[in-house]
């Protein structure tokens, strides 16, 4: 979290980690960071389920030890996805913490990690796990802002969900990220502010 320019976010979304503590029946959530997906009604850390994103060093760094996502290389985790639910687990929306902030605008954002990013940056963020996630109750969430900014990734994966989600969603503001990038590496390379500048809410 701290190569990603994300750390200081972990005290409000409180991620985990499986280490080699790991009971039996669970091995393949070692080396996976934990991300609960929280809720804000009925008390503080009420959580809905958690997803895993493997971090194993084989998978996650270059021979060098750098972080692939550094060099602007793709993860290599060839006998698992990067990302595993709890068996039986639906589709969620993400840090739904920010539905229930005041503002004029929210964001939906494509993945946990760069809704973190987006939400450090000033703007409440929800996250969704990707276009075949979204889910028709969702758009309801949505109504009533004046702005919803949809940030897909820059890849074809993203521009498919930011268009399948300006499609839905009426007060859509769909937003193009530059080639390759992710709000999370924006906000890395260009600091704070850097989303906000681009969603043009800050000069």
């Amino acid at each position: 979290m701290t190569a990603r320019g994300l750390d200081e976010g972990a005290n409000q979304w409180l991620p985990g980690y499986v280490g080699d503590s790991v009971k039996t029946g669970h091995d393949r959530y070692r080396d996976h960071l934990v991300i609960p997906y929280l809720r804000p009604a009925g008390g503080p850390h009420k959580v809905a389920t958690i997803r895993f994103r493997c971090i194993r060093d084989e998978c996650v760094k270059d021979s060098d030890g750098v972080y692939f996502f550094l060099k602007g290389m793709k993860e290599h985790h060839q006998d698992h996805g990067k990302y595993q639910s709890l068996p039986g687990d639906h589709p969620r929306l993400y840090n739904t913490a920010a539905l229930v902030t005041p503002s004029p605008y929210v964001a939906i954002s494509e993945g946990e990690f760069s809704s973190w990013a987006v939400d450090l940056d000033g703007i409440p963020s929800a996250g969704v796990q990707g276009v075949s996630a979204w889910k028709d109750h969702f758009d309801r969430a949505f109504a009533g802002y004046e702005k919803v900014f949809i940030l897909g990734d820059g890849d074809e994966a993203g521009h498919k969900m930011t268009e399948k989600l300006a499609e839905r969603l009426p007060n859509g503001v769909p937003i193009t990220l530059p080639a390759g990038s992710d709000p999370d590496s924006l906000r890395r390379e260009h600091g704070d502010g850097a989303i906000r500048r681009l969603l043009g809410l800050e000069k």
